[in-house]
């Protein structure tokens, strides 16, 4: 069985926070994870050589690979040239899973990448950002949260006040609906088989 997993975000520090405890899950059981940022996040208030500096910090305590493609951040776009990259990228490492951000939400960035991920992987597992809508699988990551909640640590520039307490209530909450401590919840469109830590809602 190909064990290639690819998590694909509009900036670094998407993945972590939408689905960072779920991919330490993954990891344990034998999955290769490789992170695809589609910009360097260079419109962030320190710009892009503290956030990748943040960014690399974070991809070594997860212990996963990570690949940026360098588009423009805050103009990801359906373009063909954007298009071209994900699909090529996709095509590489011939994935069994996919995550990507949900197709809804405040930001334009994560609503495209959600579009450009999904046109090419039909059976994307698309994880949240900013509002949670319609989830129908969770993740039980009690286990990995304390090591998810470092990895996120790691961007020190990007956190502000009441970012941890915030992010705990959120996960806390997760938790709830699948009565354990923490969770991560997620919404796919399609019925597929998927690895026996994730559970229907």
């Amino acid at each position: 069985m190909n064990k290639n997993i690819l998590a694909f975000g509009a900036h670094p520090d998407d993945v972590e926070f939408g689905c960072g405890g779920t991919l330490l899950l993954l990891k344990e059981l034998g999955y290769k994870i490789t992170i695809i940022d589609l910009t360097r996040g260079e419109k962030a208030k320190y710009g892009a050589t503290e956030r990748l500096r943040e960014a690399e910090k974070a991809g070594k305590i997860l212990d996963v690979e990570r690949k940026i493609l360098n588009f423009e951040d805050k103009n990801i776009s359906l373009s063909e040239e954007h298009k071209k990259e994900v699909k090529e990228t996709i095509e590489q490492y011939a994935p069994s899973i996919v995550f990507a951000p949900y197709f809804k939400d405040k930001h334009t960035d994560h609503v495209n990448t959600a579009k450009l991920v999904s046109k090419f992987f039909s059976r994307t597992i698309h994880y949240y950002i900013s509002d949670v809508e319609d989830p129908n699988i969770g993740v039980d990551v009690t286990k990995t949260y304390k090591r998810k909640i470092e990895g996120l640590a790691g961007y020190v520039k990007q956190t502000r006040p009441g970012d941890v307490e915030w992010t705990d209530e959120r996960h806390k909450s997760f938790g709830e609906k699948l009565s354990v401590e923490w969770g991560e919840l997620f919404y796919i469109k399609n019925n597929i088989k998927l690895p026996r830590i994730f559970k229907r809602l």
